[in-house]
């Protein structure tokens, strides 16, 4: 679709800028924004190189992992669980303009869902478009019947054109922050995202045709492109000849599980040397009640081995 027949002007889309109130309302407006030059050329350097390194590393152990979103040729590469990987990917975890951006769409407390590494090799194709609260149950009048929450699925929920709805929707519950590890380009598979998208309520099609209207996240390696729950998404075909880098860190609002178990999979190694605020950030802080493993008004959960077992007086 040409720039002159798409449902929005081009020329009022995001662009990549470091002003914290621009990047509100480019969240708030179409759904996404981009961080002008978040990392420097030194800080994206550390991390492309530990990051290639542990992808070859992966895909030689047979370690190549897939998503539920993936190409038919199965040529992107997830590396997950990162916070495991390399303190120098934390270093996107705590970003100020990152964060701030994260505070103001879902609030003063939020966990980390998900640092992993989205690598789109050359020849794959474009993935369907999702959102990443697909899983959320769309309001529903008193009274009527309504989908349970355990039955929605990817390929089972509430679907339609991604224009504004003129009645409820659904708040966001997660904002995605991918920093480009690459330069994105639109040749190299850099994200697309609908504009306007977040405001419709509803999910695409799984099988999203290619020619759905949407624009590229392109910019130079060490931007950051920001999209919240609702807006949607899909990884971009890869025509070039080198591989595209994203380090994918997804928030989420704290009443959701998250997408990677940080309280289980974390190595001990890691916590020992984390900060309170990372380890709060990984879920092992206590939100009003949810997430106690023992005692009632804990602050942090509280692994089993250091948990009361069966008592006798």
């Amino acid at each position: 679709m040409t720039a002159t027949n798409l449902p929005w002007d081009p020329a009022i889309l995001p662009r990549p800028t470091r002003d914290p109130a621009r990047l509100k309302s480019d969240m708030a407006t179409f759904g996404y924004c981009l961080i002008e030059q978040a990392f420097d050329a030194a800080e994206i350097a550390t991390i492309r190189q530990r990051l290639e390194e542990q992808a070859e590393a992966e895909r030689k152990g047979g370690y190549h992992t897939m998503s539920y979103v993936q190409d038919a040729a199965g040529l992107n590469q997830w590396v997950n669980m990162l916070i495991n990987k390399g303190m120098a990917f934390q270093a996107a975890l705590f970003h100020p303009l990152i964060r701030g951006v994260v505070d103001h769409v879902l609030g003063a407390d939020y966990f980390l869902s998900e640092i992993s590494a989205s690598i789109t090799h050359p020849g794959s194709g474009l993935l369907p478009f999702h959102t990443d609260q697909w899983w959320m149950p769309v309001p529903q009048m008193p009274g009527a019947d309504y989908r349970r929450s355990g039955d929605i699925t990817r390929t089972k929920t509430v679907t339609g054109p991604p224009t504004p709805a003129n009645h409820p929707i659904n708040p966001p519950m997660a904002v995605n922050a991918m920093t480009m590890v690459a330069d994105f380009t639109e040749e190299n598979g850099a994200t697309r995202l609908v504009p306007y998208s977040h405001l419709s309520g509803l999910q695409p099609e799984p099988t999203m045709p290619n020619s759905c209207p949407s624009v590229p996240a392109s910019g130079p390696a060490g931007t950051v492109v920001l999209w919240e729950g609702r807006t949607w998404h899909a990884v971009g075909g890869n025509a070039s000849d080198a591989s595209r880098y994203g380090l994918v860190t997804l928030f989420t609002a704290p009443q959701v599980r998250t997408m990677q178990n940080f309280t289980l999979g974390t190595k001990p190694e890691v916590l020992a040397e984390a900060s309170p605020e990372l380890i709060d950030l990984l879920g092992f802080k206590v939100w009003y009640s949810y997430g106690q493993t023992d005692l009632l008004g804990a602050k942090l959960a509280k692994p089993a081995a250091d948990l009361i077992g069966e008592l006798k007086p």
